[in-house]
């Protein structure tokens, strides 16, 4: 059988159609890999693409001269203490006037320490974490974990003295012992996380978990004593300088929180040289740093914490009645009713549990976003918070001025800055690059600030000895709505971010500055209903004095 090549034919338009079809096939292919690829990466978390095998396992160990400088401030540390225990009185305490600037030093220095030991490690915690095998959510329970053992410090430390039956020796011994506990348990937690840095990874990701219980321990140690020298600030501190004094207190804090990642941008900086080390390494770097900032701190309260204190003197009653009428100011925390006093104490409470909630929020969910989703280094991020730290400062001495100036009462005080934070969080919503980020945080923090010292100075004055609502009742709700609420923000706040987004977050933070507005508002309601009332009796015995010296002169002869 003869088999006829036959030619094919072709159309002089099929090629340029068969092209044409073909590259509309490999468009509409490479589109749709593309967009499943996309709703993939934003069905994810945002961090996954980071895994352990990333880091490197370089490490820096600690040097002779590092033990040197804590050897040093130990041998002063235990000389002083000797010295106390024979002369009766530290070098810098103050027996006769127990309100004075060294002692409230003291307690801003505390303040500070307990903030910047939390925020120092923030910037590093996310690549910390991932190095240990872990996630970003774990992260945030790595942030967290030390407010558990907190709270439980607390409610012990509260039995440990009382105010009705104070014992102020007996108040400097807990607060040196327990916090020479604390230093000694950072010390052990730092040599113990930098020998797990060649450690498996199944090793590192248990150690992880326990280490958790050790950094726990630091904070419970610290917090022991806490409740005492509250108290002891309540009892040395005169009624009208403890809102000042509570606004240069939450300065402190917040100067903690804010100047914690440029502190570790520094020691990165001096730790690395240029070098790619472990943020293993990186985060025993700084545990050993906090330990030392937490004994320097101790060698301070060793000379001032005073063995004796003596009692305020009392302002007779007629000359603060003549003072407040002279003034014609808003009626104090302390001059209302028990009834009102006693709900400012407990809106101050929930307040406690509203504010640091965000605050803590915007911290870790900050540095997380400017690492992630814009590419920031840890130690940049670190030293970004330097601009929020300023603005937060210049508000705070603004509204501190105003209020030394008599130019605005407290409460107005009180509730604009609880509001300029509320505003300032819709510059969290959308996609406008870190500058609108970083602005939200300065206005936030800010406000946090003067709201916080505010609230927490008239709680202070509004509680009561021997009542349900006294200064130790208070503290202790205080610090655990602190702790609680510091132990939950870094691990919701990285999980929404994580898997929700910019914007989820935002959602989450107008929430809880809503909530923090509207308590702000309440407490401040009775104050103002307390103030018209002061002002209506003031007016109706005035007008009583009148009618009385016009009843006279009338009866008086001519």
């Amino acid at each position: 059988m003869n088999v006829v090549d036959v030619e094919p034919y072709e159309d002089p338009a099929a090629p340029g159609a068969w092209s044409a079809s073909c590259w509309l096939q490999e468009s509409y292919t490479v589109s749709h890999s593309l967009a499943t690829e996309s709703f993939v990466s934003a069905a994810g978390p945002l961090t996954v693409h980071m895994h352990a095998e990333d880091f490197t396992d370089f490490q820096v160990p600690f040097g002779t001269s590092v033990f040197a400088f804590f050897g040093v401030l130990i041998f002063l540390l235990a000389t002083h203490e000797l010295y106390t225990a024979a002369s009766k009185k530290p070098l810098l305490a103050d027996h006769e006037n127990s309100n004075n600037f060294q002692i409230q030093l003291m307690f801003l220095i505390i303040w500070f320490g307990f903030f910047v030991n939390s925020s120092l490690i923030v910037p590093l915690s996310l690549d910390y974490a991932i190095a240990m095998g872990q996630s970003a959510t774990a992260s945030g329970v790595f942030l967290g974990c030390g407010t558990i053992l907190s709270v439980v410090g607390l409610v012990v430390g509260k039995t440990l003295n009382s105010e009705t039956n104070w014992n102020q020796a007996f108040a400097r011994k807990t607060y040196m012992c327990f916090n020479s506990l604390s230093v000694a348990l950072n010390l052990s937690l730092a040599l113990l996380t930098q020998a797990s840095v060649h450690w498996s990874l199944p090793a590192r990701q248990q150690f992880f978990w326990w280490s958790q219980l050790l950094l726990g321990s630091v904070f419970g140690a610290a917090a022991l004593p806490t409740i005492s020298w509250n108290t002891l600030w309540n009892k040395i501190t005169p009624p009208q300088e403890k809102t000042f004094w509570m606004i240069m207190a939450q300065c402190c804090r917040n100067g903690g929180f804010l100047l914690g990642p440029p502190l570790f941008a520094a020691i990165s900086w001096a730790v690395r040289r240029g070098r790619d080390v472990s943020p293993i390494s990186l985060m025993a770097w700084s545990f050993m740093a906090l330990a030392g900032w937490s004994l320097l701190s101790l060698i301070y309260a060793s000379l001032t914490f005073p063995l004796k204190i003596n009692p305020l003197p009392e302002t007779p009653a007629a000359e603060v009645h003549e003072e407040k009428s002279a003034k014609a100011l808003e009626v104090s925390p302390e001059q209302l009713p028990p009834a009102d006093r006693e709900k400012i104490v407990w809106l101050m409470i929930y307040y406690a549990f509203e504010r640091p909630f965000s605050v803590a929020s915007i911290e870790v969910a900050t540095i997380m976003l400017l690492e992630v989703s814009y590419g920031w280094t840890a130690e940049f991020c670190g030293t970004a918070f330097m601009v929020i730290a300023t603005s937060s400062l210049v508000l705070t001495a603004c509204s501190t001025f105003m209020l030394s100036r008599k130019g605005m009462t407290e409460s107005m005080v009180f509730f604009i800055a609880s509001l300029s934070g509320l505003f300032g969080v819709f510059l969290l919503f959308g996609n406008s690059g870190p500058g609108s980020l970083l602005l939200a945080d300065a206005i936030v923090y800010g406000g946090a600030s003067v709201a916080n010292g505010i609230g927490e100075g008239w709680a202070c004055r509004a509680a009561t000895p021997g009542t349900s609502y006294s200064i130790e009742a208070y503290r202790v709700r205080n610090i655990m709505g602190v702790n609680i609420s510091r132990f939950l923000a870094p691990i919701v706040a990285r999980f929404i971010v994580d898997f929700g987004g910019r914007n989820i977050y935002a959602l989450l933070q107008l929430v809880l500055c809503t909530l923090g507005t509207l308590t702000v508002y309440k407490t401040v309601s009775l104050v103002w209903h307390g103030t018209c009332h002061a002002e209506e009796a003031l007016d109706a015995k005035l007008s009583l004095n009148t009618e009385d010296a016009i009843c006279k002169d009338r009866s008086d002869p001519k």
